[in-house]
């Protein structure tokens, strides 16, 4: 190996090193916050009791997170990815059983969440400048955004709606229902996702026919 492609090799092997020790730490501290949220509220959980548990410093819980809200955009990826198992597991599907593999994920996640992270997603919501409706959740939109695609180009949908303003209309019809109970009321929000994910569809399947209708 010559001197410049050692020189290189070892500056990458720092470079892997820090991105390890990140992600380690960012699991370390959202597992010890996860652990409070769980039966403690929000406000009542604070940012040294979370590194103090997880056993990392309070400069790095900013510099990874944020805030103690920020927090809620682990809450929504661990979601995303238990999403993407779910989907896995279902197989081929048409967009409707795909997007109730979502909304079930959604559901769940929430159904179990602790004082807490219902604490933790009400300030996240408050503090959002309401310019991306989806900040907190970039990875379960990145995943509806997939199965609206596919939809697409299996003429399941129609393509006369973008298919990132139909996904972010999907999206928002499955977490209406959290946003909902967020506010204080109650509600089956099984009932209420996967009912609202059907006018959704009947929607837009209904915009398909009409096309063909046109095209015919």
């Amino acid at each position: 190996m010559d001197e410049s492609a050692a020189t290189s090799a070892s500056a990458a092997v720092p470079a892997d090193g820090r991105s390890m020790r990140r992600q380690d730490n960012a699991q370390r501290l959202y597992d010890a916050a996860d652990e409070l949220l769980t039966s403690t509220g929000f406000d009542d959980v604070s940012v040294d009791e979370i590194c103090e548990r997880a056993g990392v410093g309070r400069a790095t819980f900013f510099r990874i997170y944020g805030s103690k809200s920020g927090l809620l955009r682990e809450f929504n990826r661990r979601l995303a990815d238990d999403a993407e198992r779910r989907l896995d597991a279902l197989g081929a599907a048409d967009v409707r059983a795909a997007l109730g593999q979502v909304a079930d994920a959604i559901v769940d996640a929430w159904r179990d969440a602790g004082p807490g992270h219902l604490g933790m997603a009400r300030t996240f919501v408050q503090s959002l400048p309401h310019a991306d409706p989806h900040d907190a959740h970039p990875e379960l939109f990145g995943l509806v955004h997939t199965i609206v695609i596919a939809g697409i180009e299996r003429g399941e949908l129609p393509d006369t709606v973008p298919s990132g303003l139909a996904a972010s209309l999907a999206l928002t019809h499955l977490t209406a229902p959290i946003a909902y109970t967020l506010s204080g009321r109650s509600a089956d929000i099984h009932r209420l996702a996967h009912t609202l994910l059907d006018q959704w569809y009947a929607g837009m399947t209904a915009a398909s026919h009409a096309e063909a209708r046109r095209m015919s």
